[in-house]
């Protein structure tokens, strides 16, 4: 006769967990605290996938300190975050309409200059503008350059050089907070051009801006090395530069008026002979070369960056404030948990221990236990972070060698409290060991107070690390919280009325401590009998 074992929900661990969850649900506050640990938990887990940007603090994604995008609501004449050249990819036929020699060949220079557009003709081909300039030997421009000591202003140091424009419309009264002009170009020599290294010093590519009342302005200019492949060189304008571009197309607010009535704005991007000449023996000596360079301009593209930005807004270093919000609980649970599970493990070993022995044992614990609880903590975790380094596990260990003190007074009360009980007479009795009798027979114990104990640790733990991070002494390239307000106080964020670089940080570390308070107090109720009969 066989005898038939019951299922897996009449074993014990199931019918206390089940019972647990029972008495647990009924307190509102826990279920709160317990959904919102859940969240920060999804959000730790999938920041890759809900950062939409960088989130290392010092990688610069827009200007400093935009409000978030969704503020801009309530401003009508927000300017729009976005790509304001028509044709970025140079996709129009009508390109080669655009193509300019500035200057003319009127001394004899065997120097030409030409180009062309190209059309894609397959899904691999590319569009791309055309700029070519053929050097002949024995090209003597000395009429084209000035004196070789002057330096480049707004135009090329040769009077002649060949470029293509193009125009955007601007649609707003306002000048933008930032703007990046891209470009995308590759580099073709033939001739002495594809043997001689030096000879991408003979030449540059400019990038100009050209208001309506035809000025010229230089936003950027290249530097070797040159590739025969695409690659992509970025200009950040200063404000020097966005005023010299934009300020004809916004209105002045004293008399009402603009200068450029069409808000319209060219930008040239031009290929110009540079230096063929080197200084030797006293005097300019011009290369004796022939050969040609074609660089083919396949992108031009004018990112324009308003007041706005994001989820919520960037930081004062132009970051994301959104993806290191999302960052900065991977830091905040990570630091929580581990140092609270380090200070627990060891502060549970030295409460029991010294509870249950006693004697001196108790005596030399005890009083090391007096003398850190004596010392102030925040200036100790302040020296000890400075002295073993900002790494996350370095602050971790800082945090933990000041956080079991607590727990070992609480462990030794209640060990006090047990180990003069009958079933540790017993255990002594047949003969058990000290570790036996511990382990075995008095931690289970003593565990329901613990698990109240441990999360009240991870907020104490949560809010040390963001203090550590405010004051700087954290590792400044891994986005925490506490470091996010570290930097809008460094940088004025405060003064300057960027508000989201210090609500949010600060919010999410309200609610995550909170939220561990409120399972705290729960598992309190539950797991203690005593306020359980209350």
């Amino acid at each position: 006769m066989s005898i038939k074992k019951g299922s897996w929900k009449d074993s014990n661990w199931y019918v206390s967990l089940t019972g647990f969850w029972r008495e647990y649900k009924k307190h509102r506050i826990g279920v709160l605290g317990l959904l919102v640990i859940v969240m920060f938990f999804g959000m730790a887990i999938g920041a890759p996938l809900l950062a939409t940007h960088n989130p290392s603090p010092g990688v610069k994604v827009a200007p400093p300190f935009l409000a978030p995008a969704w503020v801009q609501v309530f401003d009508s004449g927000a300017i729009r975050n976005g790509e304001y050249l028509p044709d970025p990819n140079l996709d129009r036929g009508t390109t080669t309409s655009h193509l300019q020699i500035y200057g003319s060949d009127t001394y004899g220079n065997e120097s030409s200059f030409s180009g062309y557009y190209h059309q894609a003709t397959s899904a691999d081909d590319l569009n791309y503008m055309a700029l070519q300039w053929n050097h002949h030997a024995g090209d003597r421009p000395s009429f084209r350059f000035p004196w070789p000591s002057e330096s480049e202003t707004e135009m090329p140091m040769t009077e002649d050089f060949v470029y293509f424009t193009q125009t955007l419309d601007w649609p707003y009264e306002r000048m933008p907070k930032d703007v990046n002009v891209s470009f995308a170009f590759s580099t073709h020599f033939t001739g002495d051009f594809a043997t001689h290294e030096e000879a991408g010093l003979m030449f540059k590519v400019y990038v100009w801006l050209i208001d309506s009342s035809g000025n010229w302005k230089m936003i950027y200019k290249t530097s070797p090395p040159y590739y025969d492949y695409p690659i992509t060189r970025v200009a950040d304008l200063n404000w020097f530069d966005i005023v010299a571009g934009w300020r004809g197309m916004v209105k002045n607010s004293t008399s009402g008026t603009q200068e450029d009535p069409e808000d319209k704005l060219t930008l040239a991007v031009g290929l110009a002979p540079y230096k063929n000449f080197f200084y030797y023996n006293g005097h300019w000596v011009y290369r004796e070369w022939s050969g040609s360079v074609e660089v083919r301009v396949s992108r031009l593209s004018v990112y324009v960056y308003g007041g706005y930005f994001g989820y919520l807004g960037t930081t004062d270093k132009g970051g994301d404030a959104y993806s290191q919000l999302i960052y900065g609980s991977r830091v905040s649970l990570t630091i929580g948990l581990l140092a609270t599970a380090l200070s627990t493990a060891v502060g549970v070993i030295v409460g029991m221990v010294a509870g249950y022995f006693g004697g001196k044992t108790d005596e030399i614990l005890m009083r090391i236990v007096d003398f850190l609880l004596v010392i102030p903590g925040l200036p100790l975790m302040m020296v000890l972070a400075a002295f073993l380094g900002p790494t996350i596990e370095n602050i971790i260990v800082v945090i933990a060698i000041l956080g079991w003190t607590s727990t070992s007074r609480l462990i030794r009360s209640q060990v006090l409290a047990e180990k003069n009980k009958a079933y540790v007479e017993s255990a002594r009795a047949i003969g058990a060991s000290d570790t036996y009798i511990i382990f075995r027979h008095i931690l289970p114990n003593v565990t329901p107070i613990l698990f109240a104990n441990i999360t009240l640790g991870v907020v104490g733990a949560i809010l040390s690390e963001a203090g550590l991070s405010f004051l700087g002494l954290t590792d400044p390239n891994v986005p925490s919280w506490g470091r996010m307000l570290a930097d809008a106080r460094a940088s004025g964020g405060f003064s300057n009325g960027a508000w989201w670089v210090v609500v949010f940080p600060g919010l999410m570390i309200t609610l995550l401590s909170l939220a561990f308070t409120f399972v705290g107090h729960t598992l309190d109720q539950v797991l203690n009998p005593r306020l359980r009969e209350r």
